[in-house]
Protein backbone atom coordinates (compact mmCIF):
# COMPACT_ATOMS: atom_id res chain seq x y z
CA UNK A 1 0.00 0.00 0.00
CA UNK A 2 2.82 2.56 0.74
CA UNK A 3 4.20 1.37 -2.44
CA UNK A 4 0.91 3.06 -4.77
CA UNK A 5 1.19 5.91 -2.25
CA UNK A 6 4.54 6.81 -3.25
CA UNK A 7 3.53 6.66 -7.00
CA UNK A 8 0.69 8.57 -6.67
CA UNK A 9 2.76 11.30 -4.62
CA UNK A 10 5.44 11.20 -7.41
CA UNK A 11 2.85 11.83 -9.89
CA UNK A 12 0.64 13.77 -8.36
CA UNK A 13 3.05 15.81 -6.21
CA UNK A 14 1.43 19.48 -6.58
CA UNK A 15 4.73 21.28 -6.48
CA UNK A 16 7.53 18.84 -7.12
CA UNK A 17 10.24 21.47 -7.19
CA UNK A 18 12.47 22.86 -9.89
CA UNK A 19 15.01 19.98 -9.96
CA UNK A 20 14.83 18.47 -12.23
CA UNK A 21 17.18 16.62 -14.48
CA UNK A 22 16.12 16.61 -17.62
CA UNK A 23 15.76 20.05 -18.84
CA UNK A 24 18.28 20.45 -21.15
CA UNK A 25 17.43 16.74 -23.21
CA UNK A 26 14.04 17.87 -23.24
CA UNK A 27 14.85 21.34 -24.45
CA UNK A 28 17.21 20.05 -27.29
CA UNK A 29 14.29 17.39 -28.58
CA UNK A 30 12.00 20.65 -28.63
CA UNK A 31 14.66 22.94 -30.65
CA UNK A 32 15.12 19.36 -32.79
CA UNK A 33 11.40 19.40 -33.31
CA UNK A 34 11.51 23.04 -34.40
CA UNK A 35 14.24 22.55 -36.67
CA UNK A 36 12.91 19.47 -38.05
CA UNK A 37 9.33 20.78 -38.70
CA UNK A 38 11.04 23.62 -40.53
CA UNK A 39 13.02 21.46 -42.60
CA UNK A 40 10.12 19.13 -43.11
CA UNK A 41 7.94 21.75 -44.35
CA UNK A 42 10.10 22.86 -47.18
CA UNK A 43 10.61 19.09 -48.49
CA UNK A 44 6.73 18.64 -47.91
CA UNK A 45 6.29 21.84 -50.42
CA UNK A 46 8.72 20.27 -53.14
CA UNK A 47 7.39 16.78 -53.08
CA UNK A 48 3.59 17.67 -52.09
CA UNK A 49 3.26 18.66 -56.58
CA UNK A 50 4.53 15.54 -57.95
CA UNK A 51 3.43 12.18 -54.68
CA UNK A 52 -0.53 12.72 -54.08
CA UNK A 53 0.13 9.98 -51.45
CA UNK A 54 2.64 11.90 -49.59
CA UNK A 55 0.74 15.15 -49.87
CA UNK A 56 -2.05 13.34 -48.21
CA UNK A 57 -0.40 11.50 -45.66
CA UNK A 58 1.97 14.17 -44.36
CA UNK A 59 -0.28 17.28 -44.54
CA UNK A 60 0.32 17.94 -40.78
CA UNK A 61 3.37 16.58 -39.76
CA UNK A 62 5.23 19.83 -39.84
CA UNK A 63 2.67 22.10 -37.74
CA UNK A 64 2.16 18.86 -35.20
CA UNK A 65 5.86 18.69 -34.52
CA UNK A 66 6.20 22.73 -33.74
CA UNK A 67 3.20 22.07 -31.59
CA UNK A 68 4.52 19.17 -29.45
CA UNK A 69 7.95 21.76 -29.57
CA UNK A 70 5.73 24.28 -27.88
CA UNK A 71 4.13 22.12 -25.63
CA UNK A 72 7.43 20.64 -24.47
CA UNK A 73 8.76 24.06 -24.01
CA UNK A 74 5.72 25.84 -21.83
CA UNK A 75 5.89 22.69 -19.54
CA UNK A 76 9.68 22.53 -18.85
CA UNK A 77 9.80 26.29 -18.12
CA UNK A 78 6.53 25.44 -15.99
CA UNK A 79 8.34 23.43 -14.10
CA UNK A 80 11.76 25.58 -13.79
CA UNK A 81 8.94 28.21 -12.44
CA UNK A 82 7.47 25.57 -10.19
CA UNK A 83 4.30 26.69 -10.59
CA UNK A 84 1.92 24.94 -8.31
CA UNK A 85 -0.57 22.04 -10.45
CA UNK A 86 0.87 23.16 -13.79
CA UNK A 87 4.44 21.80 -12.86
CA UNK A 88 3.35 18.14 -12.04
CA UNK A 89 5.42 15.46 -13.57
CA UNK A 90 2.03 13.75 -14.79
CA UNK A 91 2.08 16.50 -17.32
CA UNK A 92 5.06 16.06 -18.76
CA UNK A 93 4.77 12.31 -18.93
CA UNK A 94 1.96 12.48 -20.71
CA UNK A 95 3.19 14.74 -23.40
CA UNK A 96 5.90 12.24 -23.78
CA UNK A 97 3.59 9.69 -24.12
CA UNK A 98 1.19 11.18 -26.97
CA UNK A 99 4.59 12.29 -28.36
CA UNK A 100 6.24 8.63 -28.47
CA UNK A 101 2.26 7.57 -29.87
CA UNK A 102 2.80 10.59 -32.72
CA UNK A 103 5.98 8.82 -33.81
CA UNK A 104 4.84 5.32 -33.51
CA UNK A 105 1.83 6.33 -35.84
CA UNK A 106 3.96 8.21 -38.30
CA UNK A 107 6.59 5.64 -38.53
CA UNK A 108 4.02 3.24 -38.92
CA UNK A 109 2.34 5.68 -42.00
CA UNK A 110 5.75 5.58 -43.19
CA UNK A 111 6.76 2.15 -43.37
CA UNK A 112 2.79 0.69 -43.96
CA UNK A 113 0.37 3.46 -46.05
CA UNK A 114 2.64 5.38 -47.59
CA UNK A 115 3.54 2.41 -49.84
CA UNK A 116 0.53 0.72 -50.36
CA UNK A 117 -0.96 4.29 -51.16
CA UNK A 118 1.35 4.82 -53.43
CA UNK A 119 1.05 1.87 -55.46
CA UNK A 120 -2.25 2.26 -55.39
CA UNK A 121 -2.67 5.64 -57.02
CA UNK A 122 0.13 4.29 -59.52
CA UNK A 123 -2.25 1.21 -60.29
CA UNK A 124 -5.27 4.17 -61.00
CA UNK A 125 -3.15 6.09 -62.71
CA UNK A 126 -2.18 3.65 -65.23
CA UNK A 127 -5.40 2.13 -65.55
CA UNK A 128 -6.90 5.58 -66.46
CA UNK A 129 -3.82 6.65 -68.23
CA UNK A 130 -5.37 6.39 -72.07
CA UNK A 131 -8.61 6.87 -71.56
CA UNK A 132 -11.11 9.58 -70.02
CA UNK A 133 -13.34 8.14 -67.21
CA UNK A 134 -16.83 8.85 -67.35
CA UNK A 135 -18.44 9.23 -63.75
CA UNK A 136 -21.13 6.52 -64.30
CA UNK A 137 -23.14 8.23 -61.24
CA UNK A 138 -24.03 11.05 -62.92
CA UNK A 139 -26.86 11.36 -64.79
CA UNK A 140 -27.19 11.33 -68.74
CA UNK A 141 -27.37 14.93 -70.97
CA UNK A 142 -30.74 15.68 -71.89
CA UNK A 143 -31.00 15.89 -75.80
CA UNK A 144 -32.30 19.13 -76.80
CA UNK A 145 -35.14 18.33 -79.94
Amino acid sequence: MEFIKNVFKYFFSPAPGSEFSFYIPVIILAVLLIIGSVVFSIIYKKKKRSDFAYKRLFKKLAGRCSIFAIIFLFLIGLRYENIPYFAMRLWIYLAAGVFLYFVYRYAKILKVDYPKEKANLAHKHKISNGKKEVNSYLPSKKKRK
